[in-house]
């Protein structure tokens, strides 16, 4: 399973909201999604930023996020192919487009 990492402090309450949109959508679409909130990725310059993570998987940091629907939509894609068979790794041809940029880190497993 993958998990998303939501920024709550990003862009004065953007983050809170973009992790509040993430959630209920998640929920509306029944995914079993791991998502959390957290006060500050240290990405202050990259607002509002996004973590996604998971168990012997690539971690990645997304930024230049909004409370949209466009970035909870290609958010929710991603982790779904996050989630998938393998190490996690997400090619840009395959990312939706609104986070073919805005990548601020790509972590490899820990192992």
């Amino acid at each position: 399973m993958s998990a998303l990492i939501i920024c709550t402090t990003c862009a004065d309450g953007q983050g809170q909201a973009l992790l509040e949109a993430v959630e209920n959508e998640a929920l509306a679409r029944d995914l079993p999604l791991a998502i959390q909130g957290q006060a500050c990725l240290a990405a202050c310059r990259q607002s509002c930023t996004v973590a996604l993570q998971g168990a012997g998987k690539h971690s990645y940091v997304f930024g230049q996020l909004a409370p949209d629907e466009a970035c909870v939509d290609a958010l929710l894609a991603v982790a779904g192919q996050h989630a998938e068979p393998g190490e996690g790794l997400l090619p840009w041809d395959r990312r939706p487009e609104r986070l073919k940029t805005g990548l601020v880190a790509r972590l490899p497993p820990l192992r």
